[in-house]
C-alpha cells in the first residue's frame, strides 16, 4: 500500500500543476488579474464551456430551458483586452405556452446558428453577438392536435442576439452571460407562418446562459 501511495503521489502533483498553469495563462493574457508594468505578449488560447441556461418569450411568457451544450472558443490577447470568436452548439429544446390563456402549445425549438460568435474581453467584462435562425417544429396544440409545419418553419431572418457577462463571471471558472433579443416573422411553415408570427415574433425576449469551467481544447 505504500508503494502504491508513492507512485501515485507525483501523477497528482503533476495534474495539479498543469491546471495551475493554466488558470495563470489565462488570467495574465486576458487582464483578469492585476496588470503588469510591461505588457503581456499577444498570445492565442482555445477553450471550451459548457453551457445551460433559459430563454423567456415575451409574447407567451414561456421558458425556453436550454442546454446542456458547448461554447467552443479561441481568444486573441491584444493591449487591452482579447477578441473573440466561437461556436455555440445547443440541443433542440422542448417549449410550452398557452393560447388565449387556456389552450396549451407544445413544439420543439431548434436554434441553428447562421455565423461564429464573436465579441471583445475589455477589463474582464464580455461582449458577444451570436446570430442564428430559430426553427420550430412538432408542434401539439391541446395535446393532441399535430400542426404540420413542415421541416423548414424558421424565423425569415437570423437572431441577432447580444450578451455581456454579469459581474461575477472570470474567463477561468465562468459565469453568467444574459441579454435581450427580437423573435423576427415566421416563414416556410406552410399556412401556420402568420399565425405562429402573430404568437411568437417581437422584441423584449430574454436569454440567460451559464458557462461552466473552462477547459482547453488541443485539438
Amino acid at each position: 500500500m505504500a508503494q502504491c501511495f508513492r507512485r501515485q503521489r507525483p501523477r497528482r502533483a503533476v495534474s495539479r500543476a498543469h491546471r495551475g498553469v493554466f488558470a495563470a495563462v489565462l488570467a495574465a493574457a486576458l487582464g483578469a488579474g492585476v496588470l503588469a508594468a510591461a505588457p503581456a505578449s499577444a498570445a492565442t488560447i482555445k477553450v471550451q464551456y459548457p453551457v445551460t441556461g433559459q430563454s423567456v418569450i415575451k409574447k407567451t411568457g414561456g421558458t425556453l430551458e436550454l442546454g446542456p451544450g458547448t461554447l467552443r472558443t479561441t481568444v486573441e490577447t491584444r493591449t487591452g483586452g482579447a477578441d473573440l470568436t466561437g461556436h455555440l452548439e445547443l440541443p433542440p429544446a422542448k417549449s410550452s405556452f398557452t393560447v388565449a390563456g387556456f389552450i396549451p402549445v407544445r413544439a420543439t425549438v431548434t436554434v441553428i446558428p447562421t455565423t461564429p460568435v464573436t465579441g471583445q474581453i475589455v477589463q474582464g467584462v464580455v461582449d458577444a453577438r451570436s446570430e442564428a435562425h430559430i426553427q420550430l417544429s412538432d408542434i401539439w396544440v391541446a395535446g393532441v392536435i399535430y400542426t404540420p409545419v413542415g421541416n423548414e418553419c424558421r424565423t425569415e431572418r437570423p437572431v441577432a442576439m447580444d450578451l455581456r457577462s454579469e459581474g461575477d463571471f472570470t474567463i477561468f471558472d465562468g459565469g453568467t452571460m444574459s441579454g435581450v433579443y427580437t423573435i423576427p416573422d415566421f416563414r416556410n411553415c406552410t399556412i401556420f407562418g402568420p399565425l405562429l408570427s402573430s404568437l411568437v415574433s417581437g422584441p423584449d425576449n430574454t436569454i440567460t446562459l451559464e458557462l461552466g469551467r473552462a477547459t482547453p481544447i488541443t485539438d
